[in-house]
């Protein structure tokens, strides 16, 4: 059972990163990002934390899981600001000083008694803080793609299943107000901006983080629906139900554009 748990975690982590480094090099970074908001490591991790360590578990985490993506929120803006200047080993620095920045503000909130609404409150300030800020980002697009090869695919893959069961063992035994704060670990858009930013350049990763701070509804939406959906459906119809919930607002957010521009 055990090794079973964490091949499936190896493998659906390794499956969104594939699917979003592909994504934002086929179609567009600022897509990958928006896509990115989708609820894809809270998904496995809530899903793998629900069969293991039991609804109330995940229940009494959702606020702090909250706060969590508001955690993510400052690791992009500290990557944006730190790789748009640094000039030597960017890669290295922008992901040590926003990795930092994210333990820091972590460590702040772990012990915050937070309600819902309080997280929700929080977050989308900061949203909208950081999309303010990141709004003058291009929109570059890669125009040509490196080849896809076996050991390329399954270095890939094998970053986010790494990082991956690693923040899931560490939530189980620290308890829910981390394993929420946990949840905002980004687990599977940090691999993918490292793959995008080491293949490509800083700029077609500011691409992809300028539409992160928009598509992060998604997640919310996800993670503010699921004490109801665990409590009355259970895990696995409810990690469906409240998945709907998050793809509606992509669903939602998708019209909207495509309204803009048509008004355009």
């Amino acid at each position: 059972m055990f090794f079973g748990f964490l091949a499936l975690k190896a493998a659906l982590a390794g499956g969104i990163v594939l699917c979003m480094s592909l994504l934002a090099e086929r179609v567009s970074p600022r897509v990958a990002g928006i896509v990115s908001g989708a609820p894809l490591g809270a998904l496995i991790s809530y899903y793998m934390l629900g069969l293991e360590q039991g609804v109330p578990f995940v229940v009494d985490s959702i606020a702090h899981a909250i706060v969590g993506m508001s955690g993510v929120l400052v690791f992009i803006s500290v990557y944006y600001a730190v790789s748009a200047r640094a000039r030597r080993f960017s890669v290295f620095v922008s992901t040590f000083t926003a990795i930092l920045a994210y333990l820091v503000f972590a460590l702040a909130f772990r012990d915050v008694g937070f309600t819902i609404p309080a997280a929700l409150a929080l977050t989308v300030s900061i949203a909208l803080s950081v999309g303010f800020a990141l709004r003058r980002a291009l929109d570059v697009r890669v125009s040509t793609p490196v080849r896809m090869t076996l050991g390329l695919l399954t270095l890939r893959a094998g970053m986010a299943a790494v990082l991956v069961i690693g923040v899931v063992s560490l939530a189980k035994t620290l308890g829910p107000a981390w394993a929420g704060l946990l949840m905002g670990f980004p687990m599977t858009l940090g691999p993918t901006i490292l793959i995008v930013h080491t293949t490509y350049s800083a700029a077609h990763v500011h691409a992809m983080l300028r539409g992160f701070p928009i598509g992060i509804g998604s997640v919310l939406c996800y993670l503010v629906s699921l004490p109801w959906s665990f409590l009355n459906l259970g895990v696995h119809l409810g990690t469906l139900v409240s998945l709907a919930f998050a793809l509606s607002y992509l669903a939602a957010l998708s019209l909207l554009f495509y309204w803009l521009r048509r008004r355009r």
